[in-house]
């Protein structure tokens, strides 16, 4: 018993724990992996911005297709009737939960115009025409979309409504999205939607 006592703390007097090299080399190590982890998770993040932009511009290609020289059977009767058309299918992107979703959706118009006077008669958001209980695409909680009119003003909102007549004209939402890292809010991707229905992404 003895003998272990006393090899023990002969090994205690040995150990002079790590040297200075040592250190360096283990802080050197997790700062190189802290740096990696940084870098892979702004890589993730810039893709699924892009990835939002991408999905964004589908379900614009879709809605344009869907709007054109089509009604809406608000009532679903087989016929669109005189008082069905005031509709149109559009698109609408909200925000809820910290995440962005592109739901299609149908929108009415007074005259010719849309308003966007919140929930109103004249609201040109009518309600879902989406499966999976009606919320439509969900976008990553890494993206944010800021939006700019036609004029260059920040009309940044946490909802939008994107309407389209029948000769596939942009009737309201027409301007600049921009999609962004949630992370560092840097700029990855643009989509401009012109008055004529066109788009242009960047």
């Amino acid at each position: 018993m003895v003998k272990i006592k006393e090899r023990f703390r002969a090994s205690l007097k040995d150990n002079r724990g790590f040297s200075l090299t040592e250190f360096i080399i283990v802080i050197a190590i997790i700062a190189i992996m802290t740096t990696a982890s940084f870098i892979t998770m702004a890589v993730m993040h810039g893709a699924k911005a892009k990835e939002a932009s991408s999905s964004f511009e589908n379900a614009l290609a879709d809605v344009i297709s869907l709007s054109k020289n089509n009604g809406v059977d608000l009532n679903e009767n087989g016929t669109i009737d005189a008082d069905e058309e005031n509709y149109t299918i559009g698109l609408r992107i909200y925000k809820t939960g910290g995440k962005y979703y592109l739901q299609k959706c149908i929108c009415k118009h007074v005259n010719g115009e849309y308003s966007d006077t919140g929930k109103t008669e004249s609201d040109p958001y009518i309600k879902s025409i989406n499966d999976s209980s009606g919320k439509g695409i969900c976008l990553s909680a890494y993206v944010n979309i800021k939006f700019y009119d036609i004029n260059g003003n920040d009309a940044t909102a946490d909802s939008y409504v994107i309407a389209f007549d029948k000769r596939g004209n942009c009737k309201l939402g027409y301007g600049v999205y921009e999609f962004r890292k949630a992370s560092n809010n840097d700029k990855v991707s643009t989509v401009r939607v012109n008055r004529n229905g066109s788009y242009i992404s960047k």
